[in-house]
């Protein structure tokens, strides 16, 4: 049996992941997200807003001792406010980071001491993006938390040798983030009418086939340490 945390499982990655992976009877997902339209027996959803670091520490993972392998996965994300820093509220600019790094964080720290006695393989991916090393115009507190993701990543596979540690990027997908990209303020994300040419060009993958690769990567992670990212923004 494999068990698997998501974030993020109410639409996108996360929802399509959650249902690929749930194809498979020897899999269990826990589902973390505000809301949900899943049903599966062996699929259990957490209703938090990973903006709430209390509810966040208050999670309790099953133990799963017959579990071959536990993945932690950092799907959840948001674009943020898209607006040149010296514009924002300060109210977004906290969520952003809280969304994108400070809730990957705190679920990491107790994901590796929930499972530190665990026999079983223990992997912890992250959904990351080419704005991790590629800074963006609009985008400040988006391209930062990334990095600051793709850091935390390296930083616990130094720490814990027994957990594969991923971060791997989508590259372009047809996501509800993708969706919100293009109906940005030009004035502040200069880069718009290329965003909106990637949809219109049709130059956007398609999700499915997009975590057909997660899928891939999960069934034999050892194969991937290391791996950064799958292809850039």
């Amino acid at each position: 049996m494999k068990a698997f945390i998501i974030t993020g499982t109410s639409s996108g990655i996360g929802k399509e992941l959650t249902e690929q992976l749930l194809q498979d009877d020897d899999n269990l997902v826990i589902g973390i997200s505000r809301s949900n339209t899943l049903e599966h027996p062996n699929f259990k959803h957490i209703s938090l807003d990973l903006n709430d670091v209390v509810d966040i520490e208050g999670i309790e993972f099953p133990k799963w001792k017959n579990a071959t392998q536990v993945s932690l996965i950092h799907n959840a994300g948001w674009i943020g406010p898209m607006q040149k820093m010296g514009n924002q509220e300060m109210g977004a600019i906290a969520a952003s980071y809280l969304i994108n790094l400070v809730a990957p964080a705190i679920l990491s720290n107790h994901f590796i001491a929930s499972f530190k006695e665990s026999e079983a393989q223990k992997v912890i991916l992250s959904i990351s993006s080419g704005a991790s090393h590629s800074p963006v115009e609009g985008w400040n507190t988006y391209c930062s938390a990334k990095a600051g993701l793709d850091m935390l990543s390296k930083c616990i596979d130094e720490e814990h040798e027994d957990i594969i540690n991923l971060s791997i990027a989508p590259g372009k997908v047809d996501t509800p983030m993708q969706n919100d990209i293009r109906f940005a303020d030009e004035k502040e994300f200069p880069r718009l009418k290329e965003f909106q040419g990637y949809h219109e060009k049709g130059e956007l993958s398609k999700v499915a086939e997009v975590v057909e690769k997660y899928i891939n990567i999960l069934t034999n992670p050892s194969k991937h340490k290391n791996t950064t990212r799958i292809s850039e923004i």
